[in-house]
This record gives C-alpha cells, structure tokens and sequence, in this order.
C-alpha cells in the first residue's frame, strides 16, 4: 500500500516542494481549483461544507469584486484520487478523509489543515441470509472497502474495539460503485462505507449490520479540509476569502431550517435523499459540522497517524499540531462573530469547560 501510494504522487510532491519556498505573495490566482471526495461516484456534486459552499455560492461571493474563477472536482477515486490531483498541481483546496490526508503528507505533500469539514457516518452491510449480526460476526468472511480512505481507518478501529484485527477478515479493496455491485452479486460477504449502501437495504439485497454511531465519535469517519503550502503562500488573501466562505457554508448548515435543503444538496452526490435523511437522524447538524481545530481534532488525527505507523502506510512521522493551520479560520470566526457559536472539545469529544 505504502509503496503503490509512493508511486502515484511523490514526483509531484517533490515539484511542490520545490516550488513552495521559492513563490511570492500575489493578490489573486486566476483560478482557484478544488478537489474533494464526492460521494465515489464522480457526479459534479459535492457532500459536507464543500458541496454546501459550492451549491449556494458562499465562497463565490467572497471573490465577487475579482474575476477569480472557481473549479469543482469531485473524485469517484476519493481521498487517494485527490491526493494525486494535489501532487500533479490540479488542486489547491481540498476536502478528505483523513487517512489520505495523512499518507499524502507523510510521503511529502506539502498541506495544511483549515478546519473541519463534518462526518461520514460508517455503514456495515451484509448480503441477505448470511449470520452476520455485528462486527464481531466478520471473522472469516470477505470484506470489501476501498484502502486508503477514512472507511480503512474507520474498519480496523471497530474490529480492534470487536478484538478483533485484519487478520480475522479476507479484505477486498474496491471502489464504491464497484463494492455494491460485488454485494448484490455475492462474490463479498460485507461491505463497508458510507450512507450510500442503504440504496441496497431498500432493494431488500443487504441488511445492515452495524453503523458507526453504534460505537461513537471516535471510530466515525471524519477529515480535514486542507490548501496546498503553495497556494497559502503565494494568495493569503485569498486563502482567506475561501476560509470565509466555508465558515459561513458551515454556519448554514448548522441552522435546522437549512436541513432538508442541505440533504437535498448533498443527495445531487450520488447518495440517496433518504439515506442521507437516515444518517443524520436525531444528529444536530451544527455539532456534526463543526469545523473547529480544536484538542478533539487534533487527537483525531494522531490517531490516525499512530494507526498509519501500526499499520505500516506510513514511515515518516507527523507533527499534527504543526501541520494543523487555523489562523485563517479564527480570523474568520472572529470577523463573523462566530467565536462563541461552535462547541470547543477536549481530546476525548467532551465539551471543553
């Protein structure tokens, strides 16, 4: 895994490199390019803050006194696709999970974490008949997620809370569209992922067996939204401008009359409107997508630098504190009086006194 990964990006990351001490402060780019995962189906729609900020044009209208122009991609190939568009130069801004933002800067690319974009809820889902009931039920039995993501982080984090380890499952690594169509033809025995297995419930092919809200926080999958050194070093008023933006797509998302619309955005993804209504059922979504770097966050993402070690996907080390870059984010937070307006957390998830 870790040396597929080397190959796919790290000649970019070198460019990057390279460049990144040697760019000057300009006022704006021309273009502004941002790379996220979607839903893994490769539609022009985006989920969490991105898909909000694009759709109702929150950080279009920070750029509206400029002819900046705004890109969207969004990847079927998730969080290792946008990896390699970052390496390659085709993506300035970008929204993943977290263990593809952590292989990326493991094997040098050049990032820094913005803020929170929110959480993806993981789903187990196991073909009709088969005795699987819970996590622990999977031993022996083949297992389909695709490697990399947030979902592989998020799977071997339930099995070791199941005492369990990967050892105990055959792991089939494949992409979102293709691991339901290996369910419904019953060459797997479960799947992992996001919301977007329950269109196979309602077609009466799978049950589901688990869901990561069965366990908490600390094993559902979550992300960072990050910009390229590069970019931040070059446009810091832009890199500002864009952080607005997403604050305030963030702070819309939090208003409950924004709900059914948010999930009606987000269902333009590929995901079903009623799947996405099922996954956030009895979640404020203000707590869901709060955007914070706080000691919750942090923790977050050193375990998933300890897990990446443990699971050898990862050499290098990583100092998160120092990675992590939330000045743009306070001073918008500040700008908006939105200081007080988001729950700070401690390491555990708790409420910070």
């Amino acid at each position: 895994m870790h040396n597929i990964t080397r190959r796919h990006f790290t000649a970019g990351a070198a460019a990057l490199l390279a460049t990144a001490s040697t760019v000057r402060a300009a006022e704006n780019p021309e273009t502004i390019r941002f790379g996220a995962f979607g839903a893994g189906f490769g539609q022009p729609f985006g989920v969490a803050t991105f898909g909000v900020a694009q759709a109702k044009d929150f950080i279009a209208n920070e750029f509206k006194d400029t002819s900046v122009k705004l890109e969207w991609t969004y990847l079927s190939g998730t969080g290792p696709a946008v990896n390699e568009g970052i390496a390659n130069g085709r993506i300035d801004f970008a929204q993943y999970g977290a263990l593809p933002n952590v292989i990326g800067r493991a094997n040098g690319l050049q990032t820094r974490v913005l803020l929170n974009y929110g959480p993806t809820t993981i789903f187990g889902a196991t073909r009709k008949g088969l005795p699987i009931h819970s996590i622990k039920d999977l031993k022996g039995r083949k297992v389909t997620f695709q490697k990399g993501t947030i979902l592989h982080w998020a799977f071997l984090r339930a099995l070791k809370s199941n005492g369990l380890t990967a050892k105990d499952v055959t792991i089939v690594d494949l992409k979102t569209a293709d691991q339901l169509a290996a369910l419904a033809a019953g060459s797997v025995d479960a799947s992992i992922g996001s919301s977007s297995v329950l269109s196979l419930r309602e077609k009466g092919i799978v049950d589901i067996f688990y869901t990561s809200k069965d366990i908490g926080p600390k094993v559902t999958g979550f992300g960072g939204i990050l910009v390229t050194e590069q970019f931040r070093e070059k446009y810091p008023d832009a890199m500002r401008r864009v952080v607005t933006g997403l604050v305030k797509a963030a702070a819309w998302i939090a208003d409950e009359a924004n709900r059914d619309e948010a999930l009606r955005i987000w269902s333009k993804s590929g995901t079903p409107y009623e799947a996405l209504q099922e996954e956030f059922r009895g979640q404020p979504l203000k707590e869901a997508f709060n955007p914070l770097v706080d000691e919750f966050l942090l923790a977050q993402f050193q375990d998933v630098v300890d897990f990446s070690k443990e699971e050898k996907l990862i050499r290098n080390d990583i100092d998160v504190k120092q990675w992590a870059f939330p000045a743009p984010l306070n001073q918008a937070l500040a700008d908006l009086k939105l200081e007080k307006f988001w729950t700070t957390r401690q390491a555990d998830g708790t409420p910070k006194a």
